[in-house]
């Protein structure tokens, strides 16, 4: 993590990223002349080699703009520049303790909590909304068995909206039916992408979050 009294880190970081990516321009020269002048981290060989290379290689302006605030011995560099300074190994060590290695995210968790917020999300039936909260999912089990014992009756439900409807044993039917595969197609999505991280297809939680859950609208 970067200390608030040594703020050239984040700068030290972002040049040797933009030079692993081959990155070269005016900004990446004028933190490495002023890392060498600094003498960060005892290399300044390395951060003046650096920026030679990376002054050498600019448009005339860039250049030129370069070197109207450079000493004589800092502008030799510029024309003795050949191939790219190798990186201390030393500079390595210190910029890898700076950021620990992430902690690697549990997928099979993060599916399983993916599947809970699909299934209990709620699901439109026929124009009405209805919830899946496990709440709802057990008041439904029990409006269902109740008409099924009592086929003539109604049930009253109040929908996610706030208002209540009136049921017949057929709706709370066909309303429990729904319920029941949505929970179900929601557990069957999970178990096929553990599958999928087992197989090595799915390997971010981006993918996850991408894969044909069932739909909560």
């Amino acid at each position: 993590m970067y200390r608030i009294d040594t703020m050239y880190e984040p700068m030290v970081e972002a040049l040797l990223a933009a030079r692993s990516e081959n990155k070269a321009n005016r900004w990446m020269a004028s933190a490495a002349f002023w890392l060498g002048r600094q003498q960060i981290y005892n290399v300044a060989d390395y951060w003046l080699g650096l920026a030679a290379k990376i002054t050498s290689g600019l448009p005339a302006d860039d250049k030129e703009a370069i070197l109207d605030q450079l000493s004589n011995k800092e502008a030799a560099l510029i024309g003795a520049a050949d191939d790219w300074p190798e990186t201390p190994e030393t500079l390595l060590a210190i910029v890898a303790g700076w950021s620990p290695e992430p902690i690697p995210v549990d997928l099979y968790a993060y599916a399983a909590t993916k599947r809970y917020a699909v299934e209990t999300g709620g699901i439109v039936i026929n124009g009405m909304s209805v919830m899946t909260d496990r709440g709802s999912q057990s008041l439904i089990t029990g409006a269902y068995n109740y008409v099924q014992a009592n086929p003539d009756v109604s049930v009253k439900f109040k929908t996610s909206g706030g208002s209540f409807v009136a049921l017949t044993a057929a709706q709370m039917t066909l309303i429990a039916n729904a319920v029941g595969a949505h929970v179900q197609a929601c557990f069957a999505a999970e178990g096929e992408v553990d599958q999928e991280i087992i197989a090595g297809t799915i390997t971010t939680t981006a993918e996850i979050d991408a894969f044909a859950w069932p739909s909560n609208a």
